[in-house]
């Protein structure tokens, strides 16, 4: 996303008062399964819920979480928490 983009993610995100995790947008979505794949691993059970033979996600996991995790499982896991812009990297502006 370009600087302009993610200003008026942020913008939008900032209107809206306070976020749970059906408000976010897809990227932030994105961010946030990469994030559950990661909390499997530091758990200890990353194989057998995601049923590999491998025991932290690799980079093509990471690539791929939009796909390997349902919204679904993200909304119950996330329920009821309060997200801000701040709280997702992929808000960040980059150096132009």
């Amino acid at each position: 996303m370009t600087n302009a983009e993610i200003r008026a993610e942020r913008e939008f995100m900032e209107s809206m008062g306070y976020l749970t995790v059906q408000d976010l947008l897809r990227d932030c979505l994105v961010e946030l399964k990469q994030d559950y794949l990661s909390q499997l691993a530091e758990c200890g059970i990353y194989a057998e819920v995601m049923d590999v033979d491998y025991d932290e996600p690799s980079m093509a996991d990471l690539a791929q979480a939009d796909l390997l995790i349902s919204d679904e499982v993200i909304f119950e896991h996330y329920d009821g928490v309060i997200f801000t812009p701040d709280d997702f990297f992929c808000l960040m502006e980059t150096e132009d």
